[in-house]
């Protein structure tokens, strides 16, 4: 297993607010399991100093 950061960030400024810890077997899993978190503050899916991928944030959805 291999451990992630998840940023959270605040919308617009990018600005640090939180994060989640991802506990995955690799990237991809880490992905998957980051979209879990996907909503209306921007992401970015961290392994050490490196930067898997960056979420950017959506808008509420209307029905």
């Amino acid at each position: 297993m291999a451990y992630y950061r998840l940023y959270v960030l605040s919308a617009p400024e990018g600005r640090f607010v939180g994060f989640e810890e991802i506990d995955a077997a690799d990237d991809g899993e880490a992905v998957l399991r980051a979209e879990d978190f996907i909503g209306g503050r921007p992401l970015e899916l961290w392994s050490g100093t490196r930067k898997v991928r960056a979420f950017p944030a959506v808008g509420e959805r209307r029905g």
